[in-house]
């Protein structure tokens, strides 16, 4: 896999010490806009992990943030690949995985 590409890092929200939660959506959406990188859907809710943003992306992969002031925003891309690019190993070792 290949490693996570920093596009960048969270800045605190006008007036606070702390990075809201919108503000931080905000601030992921506008970095992967200025990287050409299109995100898929919806930041996964915060109930799930309040303290980090992710969001899918339609390159395959996904975008993650910690939210915290100076934060890295980092991509981290899924590659794709074709069965007819893959060696017999590759292909059983995949069928028995299930």
């Amino acid at each position: 896999m290949a490693k996570p590409e920093t596009i960048g890092t969270l800045a605190t929200t006008p007036e606070r010490s702390v990075v809201t939660w919108a503000h931080g959506k905000r601030q992921v959406r506008a970095m992967l806009r200025a990287a050409a990188i299109k995100p898929a859907g919806f930041f996964r809710a915060r109930r799930e992990n309040s303290q980090e943003y992710v969001i899918g992306l339609e390159c395959g992969g996904h975008a993650r943030a910690e939210r915290r002031p100076g934060g890295k925003v980092t991509v981290h891309r899924a590659k794709v690949v074709k069965v007819s690019d893959l060696t017999a190993e590759q292909i059983a070792a995949i069928v028995a995985a299930g």
